[in-house]
């Protein structure tokens, strides 16, 4: 493994990770300053129009330098399959985030939110944070701890319990908080 190179991208790793979760606390910021009632949804949304770029940015670098780097390590150990699958559904949580701003720009009254949007927004706010933290704390870990680490003997049990868990409580609030969508 060449030492400059790997450097160089584990540079790129960390930046993207700056720019990628700095982005993200920034609008879960606007989110919760909006919660507590202290700004308008309107500034949420326009917070995260800017932020939605970097945000993309960030994920696409981490992505690009972290497959390099796994690549040039030649192996993934387990817990690096759970942080690659962390990174995985933050992709995915993102396109769903984009969608559910599609639908809260669609909102004519925005001071009357349906419960079932706060419920989308609440549940892909959470699985954002948990994806973050997830790859940060693992990746943090391998680096400085690298061998020393507990890894699972299945990941797969962690990352469909992870994915049970979250689909259990979606099922659950969109056939509970139904009937308020069409409000």
């Amino acid at each position: 493994m060449d030492i400059q190179i790997y450097h160089v991208l584990a540079f790129i790793h960390l930046i993207s990770l700056v720019v990628g979760f700095g982005a993200v606390i920034v609008v879960d910021t606007f989110g919760l300053l909006w919660v507590l009632k202290k700004v308008s949804l309107q500034t949420v949304n326009q917070t995260a129009n800017i932020t939605q770029r970097l945000i993309w940015l960030g994920w696409l670098g981490l992505v690009i330098s972290g497959t390099t780097l796994v690549v040039m390590r030649g192996s993934v150990s387990n817990i690096t399959m759970v942080k690659i699958f962390f990174v995985a559904m933050l992709g995915v949580n993102g396109i769903l985030l984009h969608l559910i701003k599609k639908n809260f720009d669609k909102l004519v009254d925005m001071e009357h939110i349906p419960a079932i949007y706060k419920f989308r927004i609440t549940l892909a706010s959470t699985i954002s944070q948990l994806g973050w933290w997830g790859a940060i704390v693992i990746g943090f870990l391998n680096t400085k701890f690298r061998g020393q680490i507990p890894q699972p003997e299945n990941p797969w049990f962690y990352m469909v319990g992870i994915v049970l868990v979250f689909g259990i409580v979606f099922m659950l609030g969109e056939t509970f908080l139904k009937k308020d969508k069409s409000a």
